[in-house]
């Protein structure tokens, strides 16, 4: 039941090619070694959302607004991802994801887009870095500076992570749509009534179906066949199983 929009797919794929890419990059920068663990992971990190993003700009080039945007945060995300070193990377990083998350929720909140798992992992991925981005590094700024971070990291993160989260779910749950339901979910529409022709493929099946389990009401007689009880034993009722059948296809 639970997939991902096909449209959606490319970023996926992109964004999983891009951690070993971000890793080697990374180990094989000398400078990596001038920051913090928590900058290197971050900067892995935006490398692979903005893989996402880029991932992104095909499928949606008959949007040009939303391919622009996607391009453009692409971009921005694996440039400040090398640019780890940069004086000014941490209030950069800070500003681009934080924009970044706050304009993707007013964008499902118009309705110009539906969330799935490809979105709901991204965002995954960019709060991680932004709480990575935030954490004060050890003998470098003010005192006053690392107490505004933790305090930031303890109240403003699972703020944004809380409104992140429910604006996804309340975005989904109020607008279903058969490609994104609940989150990504992908269900087949069905109409609210049956037809005449599913009304007798129903009564078919059904006719069928009590034709063939007939011989077996008595469960001695599903025992000598070969059937065997499956499943917790003290449920009102039990499934039964033929070993000889595992693995067979039944064409209807």
């Amino acid at each position: 039941m639970w997939d991902i929009a096909p449209d959606h797919a490319p970023g996926l794929i992109a964004g999983l090619a891009m951690v070993p890419v971000a890793l080697a990059a990374l180990l094989l920068r000398r400078s990596r070694r001038r920051v913090a663990g928590t900058v290197q992971a971050a900067a892995v990190l935006m490398a692979v959302a903005g893989a996402v993003h880029l991932g992104l700009v095909p499928s949606h080039l008959g949007e040009p607004v939303t391919a622009g945007l996607f391009a453009g945060n692409g971009v921005c995300y694996i440039v400040l991802s090398q640019a780890f070193t940069w004086r000014w990377w941490r209030v950069a990083s800070f500003v681009l994801i934080t924009a970044t998350l706050l304009g993707y929720l007013g964008y499902i909140a118009l309705g110009l887009d539906q969330p799935d798992q490809v979105a709901l992992t991204t965002k995954l991925i960019e709060l991680t870095a932004l709480g990575l981005v935030i954490v004060p590094v050890r003998g470098r700024g003010a005192r006053g500076d690392a107490a505004s971070r933790w305090a930031l990291l303890a109240t403003g993160l699972p703020l944004l992570t809380f409104v992140v989260g429910g604006t996804v779910w309340g975005v989904d749950l109020a607008n279903p749509d058969v490609r994104h339901v609940h989150a990504g979910a992908v269900l087949q529409a069905t109409g609210s009534a049956a037809t005449p022709e599913q009304q007798a493929a129903a009564q078919r099946l059904y006719d069928e179906t009590s034709a063939a389990i007939a011989p077996y009401r008595d469960w001695h007689a599903a025992w000598a066949a070969g059937y065997r009880p499956s499943g917790p034993q003290t449920a009102a009722s039990t499934h039964w199983l033929n070993a000889a059948y595992a693995g067979r296809t039944v064409k209807a």
